[in-house]
């Protein structure tokens, strides 16, 4: 099993395991209505959980409340993907430049024909993207964390190797990552870019030897722009420097339940 289809596995897994908890288990329910109370999130009489297929991963419903929750599961402090689509996509949502959309394709398919090139190479192309993305950095973190679901308010981290969920205010969790970022767009020994200290932006990848398209074509599906996330990385942050409010469940039987 390939590592993208491992933590995506996982994630289904986690995903099923904490809706089974928050449905079944009172004293986890107990514990997450407090947690939610404490972020400033009301929930009225008994909540219970469904998953969605979207950004949200599951719905928590209590009274007339309902609110979205986006989880990511990890083991480790690795980025995992938080968002990928064609750079057409990203070039309508965002009015993107045609220089930056030729700058964008060409890093692509130069990674695509070799994996160990550059992505973004020269200095001049580097200054010209950072630019760009810092002109747009609000839209595009709103957009790779919520694509615009309304309803989803709550980020959950779960930690499998410490047994422990996360819990944060979605909203808090967009605001200081843009902050984060805020003159922080720089680039790795490789090229490829780092939005602050928890965000990267790559090539895909994932050239499956299922897909019969050659990956140097611009239609193969490992030809998309790519978000990941360190999770992990993020709490660390945060429980070392106090920066967000946050609550946290020690919860065992969720570890159980991933392997």
């Amino acid at each position: 099993m390939r590592k993208g289809e491992k933590e995506a596995k996982v994630g289904v897994k986690s995903e099923r395991a904490i809706v089974k908890f928050i449905n079944r288990k009172g004293r986890f329910r107990r514990q997450f209505i407090q947690c939610l109370k404490n972020l400033g999130i009301p929930m009225q009489g008994k909540i219970s959980a469904k998953r969605n297929n979207m950004k949200t991963d599951i719905f928590i419903e209590g009274g007339s409340l309902r609110i979205g929750v986006s989880i990511k599961s990890s083991t480790k402090t690795s980025f995992h993907q938080l968002d990928r689509r064609k750079l057409e996509k990203w070039k309508e949502d965002l009015g993107m430049p045609e220089e930056i959309f030729k700058i964008l394709k060409k890093a692509i398919l130069r990674v695509a024909k070799n994996p160990k090139n550059y992505f973004i190479r020269s200095e001049k192309e580097r200054e010209i993207i950072r630019e760009f993305l810092a002109q747009n950095i609000r839209e595009i973190i709103n957009e790779i964390f919520t694509q615009r679901e309304t309803e989803l308010q709550l980020l959950l981290i779960n930690d499998i190797k410490n047994s422990t969920l996360y819990l944060f205010r979605m909203e808090d969790v967009i605001n200081f990552l843009i902050r984060d970022i805020e003159n922080n767009i720089t680039f790795s020994s490789k090229g490829i870019i780092k939005l602050g200290n928890f965000i990267t932006v790559q090539r895909k990848g994932g050239d499956s030897s299922k897909i019969r398209i050659p990956k140097t074509c611009w239609k193969h599906p490992g030809n998309q722009l790519q978000f990941k996330f360190s999770p992990l990385k993020f709490v660390n942050h945060m429980k070392k420097y106090n920066c967000l409010n946050f609550q946290s469940i020690k919860i065992r039987c969720v570890k159980k339940c991933l392997f």
